[in-house]
């Protein structure tokens, strides 16, 4: 209706040319909305990169130390990776591009990105596998009960925490 040739089909009326009015607003208004949504959402995947979850492993070249518990996992998980000799050069990998996702201990991982990395990789907030670890000591041991309360009395700590924030950053373990 806007353009020149259209004079003979433009409305004629006062409530029609109001109604014609309106209905480009709110086209004009629509295709905005909809560039911006498509704009927001490439931005937003370019900013986050390629890997959200364990899904998108499978479609990234992945990294891994050689040996590892990961490399087991990523094994059982039937995931391809290469394997790297330490930590510092899977990362220094990933910051040059060489790979796309690397996967690692998260607490370790973390650190060390944090540390030595900060500027050129970021740690995803996902865990995939959940590991526990003990103490093992003697049955009956008279040690028991002095390392529960040593252990709780460290964990729930002012310094407990100020440690976990300054290694970790606000990405805590699980």
């Amino acid at each position: 209706m806007t353009q020149a040739g259209a004079a003979q089909n433009a409305p004629a009326t006062l409530p029609g040319r109001i109604v014609a009015t309106g209905w480009m607003i709110a086209s004009v208004i629509a295709i905005a909305v909809f560039t911006a949504g498509i704009t927001s959402t490439l931005t937003r995947r370019g900013l986050e990169g390629a890997v959200h979850g364990f899904n998108d492993l499978r479609s990234v070249r992945v990294g891994a130390v050689a040996n590892s518990a990961t490399t087991d996992y990523l094994t059982r998980q039937q995931l391809s990776f290469r394997a790297f000799p330490d930590l510092q050069s899977g990362l220094s990998a990933l910051s040059r591009g060489t790979i796309d996702a690397f996967v690692h201990d998260k607490p370790l991982l973390t650190w060390v990105a944090r540390k030595d990395f900060s500027a050129s990789v970021r740690v995803v907030d996902t865990s995939f596998s959940s590991e526990s670890y003990a103490i093992v000591l003697p049955k009956g041991s008279t040690l028991r009960p002095m390392l529960d309360l040593a252990v709780l009395d460290q964990i729930e700590s002012d310094w407990w925490r100020q440690t976990l924030f300054q290694t970790l950053g606000n990405a805590r373990s699980p």
